[in-house]
């Protein structure tokens, strides 16, 4: 097994994980307060990390990771774990989830810019034009459920815009980081749970939950966050970053497969034809990346 082949391995498991957290974050905010999911997720995933720590004897990996970087983590901490999940959390309370969905999912794209920006790192025409491609099966699957609408600009769309940016920067820098992997992680998810409690006193936290609720935020925290991170972090340092962010196009069409399995909500035609765009682009960009 090759290591872009493990690479993309983990790259897909990470996306699937992580299509599962609008389900499940659908459900949760029908019993939550959405900040209070926020926190609880965050809590649950630093907590498992320190226990795979704990697990593994590496506790003390992390004072030596974060001696050697200690700007690093609490800086792209706040901007990937913290500021990306509270304009998330903003951006629903602006515009529709539809037109939310489309404009954090330009993150993909963003991060193709910051990666040539920052670290120049040279993407391909034809892996460039696939993650436009796989882009347009994203509007397409968004648009057909008659929610894209016109996008002015407003808040909401400055909000989610700035989601998918930080996200996007998030990811672009701990590809070029140097660090353990798990101690690492740890520290992240660590100073963004922080950055979220700063804003208790802003936000209605709510401590007191039912134990369905908690084990909701827990495989939320656990599942789609810690172990999913994990995994996405190992691919990002193992492929191109043009395929990681094509596999990412992914996650809105596994959503919807989800939202539609579980949560019962219908799949129109054209969100059909928007899926089958995306999937077409992840395989032109595996197949023909693997012959370059």
């Amino acid at each position: 097994m090759t290591e872009t082949f493990k690479g993309t391995l983990y790259a897909l498991l990470a996306v699937t994980m992580f299509a599962t957290l609008g389900t499940g974050f659908k459900v949760a905010v029908t019993r939550m307060n959405s900040f209070s999911v926020v926190v609880w997720i965050a809590i649950w995933a630093t907590l498992t990390l320190l226990f795979i720590l704990i697990r593994e004897r590496r506790v003390v990996t992390v004072i030596t990771e974060f001696r050697q970087r200690p700007f690093f983590f609490p800086l792209a901490g706040v901007i990937g774990l913290g500021v990306q999940q509270f304009l998330c959390l903003k951006t629903y309370e602006y515009i529709p989830a539809s037109q939310a969905v489309i404009l954090h999912y330009t993150w993909p794209l963003m991060m193709l810019l910051l990666s040539w920006l920052f670290f120049r790192e040279k993407t391909g025409w034809v892996a460039l034009c696939c993650v436009a491609l796989g882009f347009a099966g994203v509007i397409v699957l968004v648009s057909a459920g008659g929610g894209l609408g016109e996008l002015q600009l407003s808040i909401g769309i400055a909000l989610a815009l700035g989601t998918a940016f930080s996200f996007a920067l998030f990811c672009v820098l701990i590809k070029h980081a140097n660090f353990g992997v798990t101690p690492g992680m740890f520290l992240l998810n660590l100073f963004g749970l922080l950055f979220l409690l700063c804003l208790l006193p802003i936000y209605p936290m709510q401590w007191t939950i039912s134990g369905t609720d908690m084990l909701l935020v827990a495989y939320l925290g656990i599942f789609p966050t810690a172990v999913a991170f994990l995994l996405w972090n190992r691919a990002l340092r193992m492929i191109p970053t043009a395929r990681s962010s094509n596999s990412a196009l992914l996650v809105p069409i596994l959503s919807l497969v989800f939202i539609t399995v579980i949560l019962k909500e219908h799949i129109a035609a054209m969100q059909g034809v928007g899926m089958a765009i995306v999937l077409l682009s992840v395989f032109l960009n595996v197949r023909l990346s693997g012959r370059s």
